[in-house]
């Protein structure tokens, strides 16, 4: 049968949010309405016949280079389910839902969390495969449970429990004060640019708009604290949560967003750490995500598992691209 792919259209919602219910059954949030109708993006339908056969979302967010030049909108690509019943049917509207994101004016596409066996696929597209830009960062208090989740050998338990009593996490504030708030100012725009102009070669643009909409996400319980240096000046912002899978035994305390001096950094990741220390005794670790060069920053805190978090780019698109969990939907799955 043949596929076509079409911009999406409301009289298709029910049937789109069912398919990804059945399509995509570790993450059902993704079949939530109150999820869909919040995340601003733009979507695309793969439609064989009258039946929904697949979806893929694509948010566009500004880039900005750190040396001045001029900045990039990156669309990214997020959310492809698609049908699995029939091969041909699912090969083709995954090509086409890609293409649509691809082609979309004005956007050049990206996309995160990419597995093995699909990277193949985008570097035949054209498309760059960064793997020395940012980096999954892990503490595990329940190592055990943990590397279930993440594939991998519960033979390596016993070593990340002797590891988590050698570097011992950090939970105090040292360099000024954590204030916690509820919204963010306009006023306060150009120090978070200010800070990430002063760290990463590519990030993320940040302003009060895109944080008061981030932190307006349905069934999310953010934590969020401004930081203030030993002269009460701002310099510093961060955003955590507990995170608990809506189907598998995993609970984590994510560290979605943080801008910051090096010493605000400090702080602000110590408070994080001991939130899931001290209030959230059930977690089974906190992880963050974010440049290759923040290595040395989360182990400070006790953060030592470090692993390379690809990112998809097109052609094209220079520096080493920073992302954390406030850039594309990577906040959105549990």
């Amino acid at each position: 049968m043949d596929v076509r792919v079409i911009p999406f259209e409301e009289k298709y919602l029910a049937e789109t949010l069912a398919m990804m219910r059945k399509w995509s059954p570790d993450h059902p949030e993704l079949g939530e309405r109150s999820l869909y109708e919040w995340e601003r993006c733009s979507r695309y339908l793969a439609v064989a016949g009258e039946r929904v056969v697949g979806q893929i979302c694509q948010i566009a967010h500004e880039f900005r280079h750190s040396d001045g030049r001029p900045s990039v909108m990156l669309g990214w690509g997020i959310t492809l389910v698609l049908d699995m019943s029939d091969d041909a049917t699912r090969k083709a509207a995954g090509r086409q839902l890609l293409k649509a994101c691809e082609d979309a004016p004005g956007l050049r596409y990206a996309a995160v969390g990419v597995v093995p066996n699909i990277e193949g696929a985008y570097l035949r597209r054209g498309h760059q495969l960064k793997r020395d830009a940012s980096n999954y960062y892990a503490r595990f208090f329940n190592p055990a449970k943990a590397l279930a989740y993440w594939n991998k050998p519960k033979a390596l338990a016993p070593a990340l429990k002797l590891a988590n009593l050698i570097i011992r996490p950090r939970t105090k504030a040292r360099f000024g004060t954590l204030e916690p708030i509820t919204r963010f100012r306009p006023e306060w725009d150009v120090t978070w640019d200010r800070l990430l102009k002063a760290r990463y070669e590519l990030y993320g643009a940040r302003n009060a708009e895109f944080l008061n909409y981030k932190l307006a996400q349905p069934n999310r319980d953010y934590h969020v604290f401004l930081h203030r240096d030993q002269d009460g000046v701002i310099d510093g912002y961060i955003v955590y949560r507990q995170a608990r899978h809506r189907v598998k035994d995993l609970d984590l305390v994510k560290i979605c967003d943080f801008v910051g001096t090096h010493t605000a950094n400090q702080d602000m990741l110590a408070e994080a750490m001991r939130y899931a220390v001290q209030d959230a005794p059930k977690t089974y670790g906190i992880v963050g995500l974010s440049s290759v060069g923040d290595a040395k920053l989360f182990r400070s805190t006790g953060m030592y598992v470090a692993q390379p978090y690809p990112v998809v780019v097109a052609a094209g698109v220079e520096g080493q691209i920073r992302v954390d969990f406030f850039d594309s939907d990577l906040d959105n799955l549990w």
